[in-house]
């Protein structure tokens, strides 16, 4: 089974790209699903992120992402405690699920991880491809705001914490621009996938 790793900055397109892959047909691990899952009511990782960063990030029991997005990004060490707290449960949920599509016979797989490099996934051994999805700065920026509600400061903090996505580029063994409509990346991803399908 081959496994392709999708990762790049925040607000750099990779929900268009993985959407796009999945309408295709391929199946998706999604490391930002499995990060909501592992914070669902019930979880010993919610308990750890309420001890860690008080009852209000709760809401009507359920995790209030944008408070704790506002607490975290506010503080280098308590997003380091939050990532010490979610990372190994989303890379053991991820696993499982590669494994899963591994025993159902799959030959290709898709496996969306924003933090790919921050999380050290290419360590892992799990990955035949990494594929960057670039953006300039200016670009991220704005989709970001405008994405998330966020002021200036705010997205620039988030893009902060994050490795620079000229880095990951480097890293990559692919690289899609994504600074222009939404159909030219639809095009690309498409060109992409047929020399997937080729190779």
């Amino acid at each position: 089974m081959r496994v392709i790793a999708i990762t790049g900055g925040i607000a750099s397109g990779k929900s268009a790209v993985t959407n796009q892959i999945r309408m295709a047909g391929y199946p998706v691990v999604d490391a930002d699903l499995v990060s909501r899952q592992v914070v669902e009511p019930g979880t010993h990782t919610l308990e750890e992120i309420k001890e860690t960063f008080g009852e209000d990030i709760i809401k009507n029991g359920v995790l209030d992402r944008k408070r704790l997005g506002q607490k975290a990004f506010g503080s280098q060490a308590l997003l380091k405690r939050l990532t010490e707290i979610t990372a190994p449960e989303i890379r053991s949920a991820i696993q499982d699920q590669l494994s899963f599509y591994k025993i159902k016979g799959k030959s290709l797989v898709f496996c969306a991880i924003p933090l790919f490099f921050e999380q050290h996934y290419e360590d892992t051994g799990w990955f035949d491809q990494v594929v960057v999805i670039a953006t300039n700065e200016r670009t991220q920026l704005d989709r970001l705001m405008a994405r998330d509600h966020l002021d200036e400061w705010e997205a620039q903090s988030r893009i902060k914490s994050q490795l620079p996505l000229n880095v990951k580029e480097d890293k990559a063994d692919v690289v899609i621009e994504n600074n222009g409509t939404a159909e030219e990346l639809q095009e690309k991803v498409a060109a992409y996938l047929k020399e997937v399908e080729e190779g």
